[in-house]
């Protein structure tokens, strides 16, 4: 059994007869090529208000069986805490990377989990690092050569910008913002990184950039004045499944009179064209969109994964919706107890091999 990384940060296993054995056998003895096997996942969930105390954030493990906390600020033991998580994204070493906006502690920062134990790191802020001080870090990426975007707000201002963090150092950059790069302004943004390209949406001025990672120069990829099709009105998250393709979640869109509000708009990378994937009434029937939040992608079931927040720790109900890539249809990947629920992950739930 081999594992690949998919799409999204999503492992796949993959039964090849490729060993030394079936090599050494002629092709017409050779198992056949056998297809690819998803294994079962779960979700990774921000949570901001559900724990044990005020300021006490935690990231849940969420799935169709049930729910469980990998870290709070007790358990384990140790420092720093979790205020507000924001945005998580997953390191090159498979920890995961949370940024804090730390409403109630006044301390934002950008701490490193480990998925296996849940215990903390400071990677940047509170005193680790050099460069602008972080306000209110919120959507996180991570390139291919280890550093880490950072959605943030300058100080003082209500400019919008993105960080660029050394992991190794928690040194910070502003990678592009509004005295950094040309290109369209950014009011108010969330970053995304997606087959190599750093993708800004700006949920004001309803429009995707990319981003020149060099001189953090912005292009206009859809939007007003470029693209036909559904308008954005509130483009929060994106990710892909093609790589001619992103595909964003618009938290604000309309499906029409007396129905929820929330959309997958896919987005043709050559000429801006926004066509309709799923809200709430295409296709008809199934789970509905109700504001969220985060879209992540999962290769090996050609699905996207949608996270609904819950809006006090106990009711109503946050959900996590699975959209087929092709049909657009919703249903149910689960259901949990959370508030203020804005990150999301997808990881393979650990199985014992016999």
């Amino acid at each position: 059994m081999v594992t690949v990384l998919g799409a999204g940060g999503v492992l796949a296993a993959v039964l090849s007869a490729t060993g030394p054995a079936a090599l050494a056998q002629p092709a017409s003895a050779q198992a056949p090529s056998l297809p690819k096997a998803c294994v079962a996942i779960e979700a990774l969930v921000g949570d901001g208000a559900s724990g044990s105390s005020i300021g006490a954030g935690e990231v849940l493990r969420v799935s169709p069986g049930g729910q469980s906390t990998l870290t709070t600020n007790t358990a384990p033991m140790g420092t720093p805490n979790l205020d507000d998580p924001d945005g998580m994204a997953f390191l090159a070493n498979g920890d995961i990377v949370v940024t804090d906006e730390s409403f109630t502690t006044g301390r934002p920062d950008v701490v490193e989990v480990n998925p296996s134990t849940g215990v903390r790191t400071l990677i940047s802020g509170n005193g680790r690092g050099s460069g602008p001080t972080l306000v209110m870090p919120g959507t996180v990426a991570v390139e291919a050569n280890g550093y880490i975007l950072v959605t943030d707000i300058a100080a003082g201002t209500a400019n919008q910008r993105v960080l660029q963090i050394d992991p190794a150092t928690g040194n910070r950059i502003v990678l592009t913002g509004a005295l950094v790069g040309s290109g369209p302004a950014v009011t108010v943004a969330a970053v995304g990184l997606e087959n190599g390209v750093i993708y800004v949406t700006d949920v004001v001025g309803d429009q995707i950039m990319s981003v020149d990672p060099a001189t953090g120069a912005r292009t206009l990829v859809s939007g007003p004045g470029r693209g036909t099709g559904p308008a954005f009105v509130s483009p929060i998250s994106v990710t892909s499944d093609s790589p001619d393709s992103i595909v964003v979640l618009d938290m604000d869109h309309s499906a029409g009179t007396g129905l929820g509000r929330g959309a997958l708009i896919r987005v043709d990378l050559a000429s801006g064209k926004r066509t309709l994937l799923s809200d709430n009434a295409t296709p008809s029937g199934g789970q509905q969109f109700d504001t969220p939040i985060a879209v992540r992608y999962n290769a090996c079931e050609k699905a996207f994964y949608v996270l609904q927040t819950g809006f006090t720790p106990a009711t109503p109900k946050g959900r996590v919706l699975k959209v087929d890539a092709a049909t657009g249809a919703r249903t149910l990947f689960a259901s949990y107890l959370g508030a203020e629920n804005y990150a999301l992950l997808l990881r393979p739930i650990p199985v014992q091999l016999p």
